[in-house]
């Protein structure tokens, strides 16, 4: 049997820039996707944005349910997201069960703004960093296509469960379902008009990839990818990462949404960012705002603030301001 038959990635060596590790994994190789019909899709499809579609805790992740209400098995129920109920972005959480779902709204705004139209109906470059189970992945791409018209021209997917050491079989399943949804998706009538993905197992990995290659991305999706930040210069990375115009749109938590520009004269250049407070996003400025008019309360903790200046989105991003909560 072909050795590629044998693992979840296509190896190609005139796009990886690794030989494969002791492991089998090749940073750049195309993911080998399941088989997904087009019938099963279409259930899938029919049954999302309805009561009947419900969302559910599984194997410590969120995941889409295992069976449709016709009793037919969900195509993509082993597609998941963070199942920590202690996470400020948790989906099936009381106060927080709003934060991915508006997330997803901010990201569809801005990508509609950043990526001109003839590129999002003919082609585009989408990459994740941290994207593990792909369910968000998912969710975001599904409404591109079906509701923007996108078309899709290469996806490429970082995270360190994809292989190495740190590999989890249920990651690598998903991506391999993920991959298997669009199996057929084209940005062009032509023979090498199939959208391609590709797995990667950190950023570095995928900055050098890019600098090799230069296949840049239109989005950069960072969706609660904490640890995939971490000992990494971040603003380093999304310059390399992101091509002249393109947007990147990053989730941390506590809850807090930013959309990042790389303009093609400034670099990067911060959009908007907002923190989800009591059940709504508002600006940051506004919730200090508010605790300072209240003699420096919030919720019966006082509040010191100060201010960080930064080098436009210069690595940290995430973090504009400092906030002190003393305990009284």
């Amino acid at each position: 049997m072909p050795a590629w038959r044998q693992s979840s990635t296509v190896s190609d060596s005139s796009y990886s820039y690794t030989e494969p590790d002791e492991y089998g994994f090749s940073n750049g190789c195309f993911v080998r996707p399941l088989c997904i019909s087009e019938a099963a899709r279409h259930r899938v499809r029919c049954t999302v944005d309805t009561p009947e579609w419900r969302l559910e805790r599984r194997r410590g992740y969120v995941r889409p349910p295992r069976h449709l209400p016709c009793g037919r098995g969900c195509a993509v129920a082993d597609l998941g997201e963070c199942g920590d109920r202690k996470c400020g972005n948790y989906r099936l959480g009381e106060k927080t069960w709003d934060v991915r779902p508006s997330f997803l709204d901010f990201c569809v705004e801005y990508i509609r703004k950043a990526v001109p139209p003839g590129i999002l109906q003919t082609g585009m470059v989408y990459a994740s960093l941290g994207s593990g189970q792909l369910l968000f992945d998912w969710q975001l791409l599904e409404h591109l296509i079906l509701k923007e018209g996108a078309r899709l021209r290469a996806v490429h997917l970082i995270d360190q469960d994809y292989g190495g050491p740190k590999r989890r079989e249920s990651a690598v399943h998903a991506q391999r379902v993920f991959a298997g949804w669009y199996h057929d998706h084209r940005w062009d009538d032509g023979d090498d008009g199939l959208c391609s993905f590709r797995s990667f197992l950190t950023a570095a990995d995928f900055q050098k990839w890019v600098q090799k290659t230069g296949d840049r991305a239109h989005v950069l999706l960072d969706c609660d990818a904490v640890g995939a930040r971490k000992r990494m210069d971040v603003a380093a990375f999304r310059r390399a990462a992101l091509r002249a115009g393109g947007v990147c749109l990053v989730l941390s938590n506590p809850a807090k949404r930013t959309a990042i520009l790389n303009h093609r004269k400034d670099g990067l250049r911060t959009l908007e960012q907002e923190v989800y407070r009591r059940g709504e996003w508002r600006h940051r400025e506004s919730v200090i705002a508010a605790g300072l008019g209240a003699g420096g309360a919030v919720d019966g903790e006082r509040l010191t603030v100060g201010v960080a200046v930064h080098d436009r989105v210069s690595g940290a991003a995430d973090f504009g301001f400092m906030a002190c909560l003393i305990k009284k």
